[in-house]
């Protein structure tokens, strides 16, 4: 998501350019919901060599003006290494030795605190690009979806990709909600591990090329730091995030001072801590 919103500065900048793209087998439908990613490449993780070899092979029947990898690993790095780009360019900040394998871009250190697309305007000054939306915004052009998300609902998505991201603590807020806003409360997700029977339950329902279109529909939405919160940031949709272990000046919302968002970190990084309280606050204030 954070490479989308740089990306797509330039295919506005150079609007006859023809953007390729190699992504993680699963994760294609966001790349099929924007409509300007030209091609894509799977990247099968645990694929082994072959799938690997295979991909670089794939990527090889292209000649490219720039080859930029903003992921800086050493698998990203050394398929840059190989194709067929005029330039290649990476992060300053890569790890696993990728930043020999390429001209590096950005900031070196780690340790900055700057947010994570911060770390990759960088790529458009090297492209010449001095002029853009310092918002980034996106738009989903090709998401759709037949599900119907009732005007000024409130989507909930309890989520995350590492445990230690998640707040436990949703569905007594789903139950809250119900009963102090006469809005309608969705919950959102792919796993049904627990029950919330104050909510329209969409969980298993929404694939990754629908998502944008039901976050852009919705008034609010709260989440984990997860993939929703950066679409919902991409797109404009007000957001109440939830952070334990991770930094939001890094992975939250962007830019980070617009005044539209709201943000409650644990003071220890134990994202349970956050008290069920805190959040209906902040709710209240994102509802006036």
């Amino acid at each position: 998501m954070h490479g989308m919103r740089v990306v797509r500065q330039i295919k506005i900048a150079f609007p006859e350019s023809e953007i390729h793209w190699v992504i993680k087998k699963g994760l294609e439908g966001i790349l099929d919901a924007v409509g300007w990613v030209d091609k894509y490449f799977i990247f099968e993780r645990g694929g082994g060599l072959f799938h690997y070899l295979k991909l670089i092979s794939e990527i090889r029947k292209f000649e490219y003006d720039y080859c930029l990898d903003l992921q800086g690993l050493l698998r990203s790095s050394w398929i840059g290494k190989f194709s067929k780009s005029r330039v290649k360019l990476g992060r300053a900040d890569g790890r696993e030795f990728s930043t020999l394998f390429y001209k590096s871009v950005g900031y070196p250190s780690k340790k900055k605190e700057i947010h994570a697309i911060d770390r990759l305007t960088p790529f458009l000054l090297e492209l010449g690009m001095i002029e853009y939306d310092r918002n980034l915004p996106l738009e989903f052009k090709k998401s759709a979806s037949n599900i119907i998300i009732p005007p000024k609902s409130i989507i909930l998505f309890p989520e995350s990709r590492r445990k230690e991201k998640v707040w436990p603590y949703f569905d007594e807020l789903a139950i809250w909600l119900k009963k102090e806003f006469p809005k309608n409360v969705v919950i959102a997700g792919n796993q049904k591990d627990r029950s919330f029977p104050t909510c329209t339950d969409y969980r298993g329902r929404i694939n990754l090329a629908q998502l944008p279109y039901i976050v852009s529909q919705s008034s609010i939405i709260v989440s984990n730091d997860s993939a929703p919160l950066h679409i919902a940031s991409a797109v404009g949709t007000k957001i109440v995030a939830l952070f334990g272990p991770t930094e939001p000046l890094r992975y939250g919302a962007y830019p980070v001072e617009t005044g539209r968002d709201y943000t409650l970190r644990s003071k220890n990084k134990n994202i349970s801590d956050i008290h069920i309280d805190e959040v209906k606050v902040i709710l209240k204030k994102a509802m006036t």
